[in-house]
């Protein structure tokens, strides 16, 4: 039986990925179900993996999960985001007022637009086919990320972030667009989203409103979803909580869903990997099922298979090598399942 490996993105993907975009429901900035901006998206990933960087430079590396010719899902490292026009989020902060005379003292929950993660790396993207899951594939995607992560620090910038969706209605609603984007945006949440997708952040910096916003004003319906990730998403979520990512009150100016970050040091498959060097490819008989990672930018691999751990070494079957593309003496990342 065939293994699932992750390797780099490449344009002949295109169709497969357009398939997997259409299924997500929109609302994934960097995975538009509109062809163009799809295309745009996936030829600059794919000719990041061959750049060679040497500094993070906005540079995304997308990769795929491959099983048998067939792409069963997607996920993303962003070297450093933001870098043309910036990163824009609202923060949500707390502010107080007070009053003397009337012996009345309230505080108020305030959205002040922010940059404070402009030039920070990113991991996102991440969608994995309907028919695909329940077989762990959607750790196998997340993970990924961060052994890849590991191998490059020294092309991506530190700390990390992750925007999740916001929430939807059932009927596709969406309170914070409706009081916060189409007013200034004058658009729909799916016209907008293409073109930030395809135009990038300068049009969210020419449209959104430029000062900070009093919660209190907003319908109910809005303030309830502040934070709050799309339904779909929630696993997403959780694995990123997991894995040490924390939310401090910062939140996507399209959907409100929240944005989480970590620094590098502090993502526990980064902590938890460590370099193995193949002792032997033989039959590894009582394993333990690990997640390995070999080579660098376009020769990247990952494979979820098991692995006999002896020391600082490691045996892996015949397959396990032909998918990394690794042989005996070679270095491989691995951290267990």
């Amino acid at each position: 039986m065939s293994q699932a490996f992750m390797r780099p993105v490449r344009m002949e993907d295109f169709d497969q990925i357009l398939a997997l975009a259409k299924q997500s429901g929109g609302g994934m900035t960097n995975l538009p179900p509109e062809p163009d901006a799809l295309r745009t998206r996936i030829d600059f990933a794919s000719k990041s993996f061959e750049m060679n960087a040497t500094e993070p430079g906005g540079e995304v590396y997308m990769m795929v999960l491959e099983l048998d010719g067939k792409v069963l899902g997607v996920s993303a490292v962003f070297s450093a985001v933001g870098l043309d026009h910036g990163f824009v989020n609202y923060r949500i902060n707390k502010t107080v007022h007070a009053s003397t005379q009337l012996r009345k003292r309230v505080e108020r929950r305030l959205l002040v637009p922010t940059h404070d993660f402009t030039g920070c790396a990113e991991v996102g993207s991440l969608f994995l086919s309907p028919d695909a899951r329940g077989g762990g594939y959607g750790k196998y995607l997340a993970r990924t990320r961060y052994l890849f992560i590991a191998q490059h620090r020294d092309i991506l910038a530190d700390p990390v972030c992750a925007e999740l969706r916001g929430w939807r209605g059932p009927n596709g609603e969406q309170p914070f667009w409706e009081v916060l984007g189409k007013p200034f945006f004058d658009m729909e949440f799916e016209a907008a989203d293409v073109a930030n997708s395809a135009m990038g952040n300068q049009i969210i910096a020419d449209m959104m409103p430029r000062h900070p916003i009093y919660v209190a004003l907003l319908p109910e319906a809005a303030r309830e979803i502040l934070g709050r990730p799309h339904d779909s998403a929630m696993p997403a979520y959780d694995m990123l909580l997991k894995e040490g990512f924390q939310f401090r009150g910062y939140i996507d100016v399209f959907d409100g869903g929240p944005l989480v970050d970590a620094p590098i040091d502090e993502i526990e498959t980064v902590k938890a990997s460590k370099v193995y060097s193949i002792a032997t490819v033989a039959d590894p008989g009582e394993a333990t099922m690990m997640l390995m990672a070999a080579g660098r930018l376009s020769t990247f691999r990952a494979l979820r298979a098991p692995a006999k751990i002896d020391g600082e070494k490691m045996t892996i079957s015949e397959e396990s090598a032909r998918a990394l593309g690794v042989a005996q003496g070679d270095d491989v990342r691995a951290v267990e399942w």
